[in-house]
């Protein structure tokens, strides 16, 4: 999973248990004043909106949303407005579009639609989460071995927690959830003044999108979810499934870099490679002399942790480059004596902000002391990769977390929408296919579509998914055959 006013008066009252939701009035929310965005083409355009902190509190204290907007390139043929959410916890939306926009969506939906983008509460250039340092220091171990290393993680979590508390809005951390976001997402459709809106959700995106359908179900004209969350399954399950994957797909990496011309590692045995630098590394920690954030060195636990960075996008993909031949490049680079490449792309000794809060709000870990978390080290110890996944690092930056979860684990039992589709591909280190299909039979009416691919995400790891969910966010129609080949 991962990877910008005035107030306005909302005909709302909600409580934030229901599953039903007053939908924001569009003729009385104020269109959005649009102005140029920074350093995105002149065709971008942004606004700030108000909505609540609060959706306890609607008539409360209230935050800025940063939107963007790409003008659909044919407004004689134009459908609507499609909101496009690149991921998370933690990803500038509204940036992201505003300045790559034209090249992340398909020609097709830019004809067709406005392509909007959002941070979400907490993010970017909208009311942001502030904290302070990285939110795991390299020197607080990753995976703790005994009591005393496990106590450092909670210390640093509620250290980092209280940070973030101090630093931030009153009140704003613990209104930094899926839910919040969904209901701030119909403020947006209403001053869009867009009766209907079409969503293309990524990753974390998809427990926004599947809250938003949730709620506001007649509001949906197509959505796509790719890369699904099922947050039916709660905190144990979530880790192991994950770790598991990861684990898969680690060893799919080490076979396609050995044999492929265009991994740095080619010819190599690459598991026994990593394997030696995971021991080297334990030993004395390896010098980082060109890395870009303040470590100078990195030790075993902060190469592990590249790897929920680093198989995202695996080599089929065409939209973005291939980080697994970065991963290639950077333990070739680290096997010569310079890991930079890694400190810079490991999820250690990282600030990650609207990230943890987000996380901690969504996705809480319900850890219970240091046995329960020997225990789950121990039920996740797979070969070469451990415990290895960003679950675990969820675990560790909201285990002593000061905001209680706002989004607990729960099914979501989602009804009365048009047809969504669901898309996954086969092997995501991120979001296994599993929770595909948990989710899938979460949403009645919907369709599930599985590409044959490595790589965190179906549309940028499968020209084939991809094609089939512009032409279902076109059409409506769900796609047949549910199952793409590569």
């Amino acid at each position: 999973m991962k990877t910008f006013v005035t107030a306005i008066g909302l005909t709302v009252g909600l409580a934030l248990g229901s599953t039903a939701a007053a939908d924001a009035d569009t003729a009385r929310t104020p269109a959005p004043s649009w102005h140029a965005c920074a350093d995105a083409p002149a065709e971008a355009q942004c606004a700030d909106i108000q909505v609540p902190l609060s959706w306890a509190r609607p008539d409360g204290p209230t935050i800025s949303l940063h939107v963007s907007r790409l003008p659909a390139l044919d407004p004689t043929h134009r459908i609507g407005a499609m909101v496009v959410v690149p991921g998370g916890p933690g990803i500038p939306g509204a940036e992201v579009m505003a300045e790559q926009g034209r090249m992340l969506a398909p020609a097709a939906i830019q004809q067709r639609f406005d392509v909007i983008g959002f941070d979400p509460p907490g993010v970017g250039a909208s009311t942001a989460v502030t904290c302070g340092g990285a939110a795991l220091p390299t020197d607080v171990a990753v995976f703790p071995r005994t009591r005393a290393q496990f106590e450092a993680v909670e210390h640093q979590s509620a250290a980092y927690g209280a940070s973030c508390v101090r630093n931030s809005a009153p009140g704003l951390v613990a209104n930094v959830d899926a839910v919040s976001a969904a209901r701030d997402l119909d403020v947006i459709r209403a001053a869009l003044g867009e009766r209907t809106i079409s969503y293309l959700g990524f990753s974390w995106a998809t427990l926004l999108g599947q809250n938003y359908a949730r709620l506001f179900p007649h509001r949906i004209r197509t959505m796509v979810l790719d890369g699904a969350i099922d947050h039916a399954i709660g905190a144990r399950t979530f880790l192991t499934q994950q770790a598991s994957e990861l684990s898969t797909v680690f060893g799919q990496f080490a076979r396609w870099c050995s044999q492929a011309a265009s991994c740095a590692l080619h010819g190599q045995n690459v598991t026994a490679l990593w394997d030696g630098l995971l021991a080297r590394a334990t030993q004395t920690p390896i010098p980082a002399p060109h890395a870009a954030g303040g470590a100078t060195t990195v030790n075993a636990d902060t190469i592990r942790m590249v790897l929920p960075v680093l198989l995202e996008d695996g080599p089929t993909s065409s939209i973005v480059p291939s980080t697994w031949k970065t991963l290639g490049k950077a333990l070739a680079q680290t096997q010569a004596g310079d890991a930079s490449l890694l400190a810079d792309n490991s999820e250690v000794g990282q600030p990650k902000d609207a990230y943890t809060a987000m996380s901690c709000q969504d996705f809480p870990p319900q850890l219970h002391g240091y046995a329960d978390a020997a225990d789950r080290l121990k039920q996740i110890n797979f070969p070469h990769t451990g415990a290895t996944s960003e679950a675990w690092l969820m675990t560790d930056l909201c285990s002593q977390w000061p905001a209680r979860s706002a989004d607990p684990w729960a099914p979501q039992r989602i009804t009365g929408t048009r047809p969504i589709l669901v898309a996954n591909t086969r092997y995501d280190p991120s979001s296994p296919v599993e929770w595909a299909h948990g989710l899938h039979r979460e949403i009645k009416n919907s369709g599930l579509l599985v590409a044959n691919a490595a790589g965190h995400l179906a549309f940028f790891n499968s020209d084939c998914a991809r094609t089939a969910e512009t032409n279902y966010l076109m059409t409506g129609r769900l796609p047949v055959p549910d199952v793409c080949s590569s």
